[in-house]
């Protein structure tokens, strides 16, 4: 694939990528769990992409998701060729609702769902809410508190983008279409130069 999108030739001298896509190459993101995925990332001059949650460290359940990503996003800064700008896209999981009745319902309903199916990571449905919400690196509250929380996130201070989605809570469509609002009207530029002014922010349900 990487010598097709460069031109080469596909097998046959007279077959090449159509239309030619001569800067693709330089567009590519891949996504790792590993500090050695993000070292073959780095060195291949790609965008490294985040997980919003990804499996714990032995004797780690409570670690963060910054914590677990540090070495990750280390690894891939170090082989970085030289000359070549670091593109880092950070996806989290963030809700943000107008009170905390509302976000604790939805996060009650949604994470609880989750940890009963038995997704991410092994959750347990009888745990507490505040701990399905930390043990599934899920961000959720009012702005100030969504603010708060991402603020504590130190691998937003190195990513170039922050990529958010509301799942796992998967609120009903209105507060999905709510949270993406106070997320641009409230959340973003309170968290100024920590993202907006370096990076993009993309929302997806």
């Amino acid at each position: 694939m990487t010598d097709a999108w460069a031109g080469q030739d596909l097998a046959d001298p007279e077959n090449q990528l159509y239309p030619p896509a001569p800067t693709l190459g330089q567009r590519r993101w891949e996504a790792t769990f590993s500090a050695e995925g993000a070292a073959r990332i780095g060195a291949a001059g790609s965008g490294l992409m985040l997980s919003r949650s990804q499996p714990r460290p032995e004797g780690g359940a409570d670690a963060t998701i910054w914590e677990i990503q540090e070495p990750i996003v280390d690894s891939y800064l170090a082989a970085l060729p030289d000359g070549v700008a670091p593109r880092i896209a950070a996806s989290r999981s963030v809700f943000v609702a107008d009170d905390e009745t509302t976000w604790r319902r939805e996060a009650e309903r949604g994470l609880r769902t989750v940890a009963t199916r038995g997704g991410l990571w092994g959750l347990d449905p009888e745990d507490p809410l505040e701990t399905l919400v930390r043990r599934s690196d899920t961000v959720v509250g009012t702005s100030e508190r969504v603010v708060h929380q991402l603020r504590r996130d130190t691998i937003l201070t190195r990513a170039t983008d922050l990529l958010v989605q509301v799942h796992s809570v998967d609120p009903v469509h209105e507060l999905v279409l709510r949270s993406h609002e106070l997320l641009a009207l409230e959340v973003v530029p309170a968290l100024g130069d920590l993202v907006a002014l370096r990076g993009s922010l993309e929302v997806a349900r």
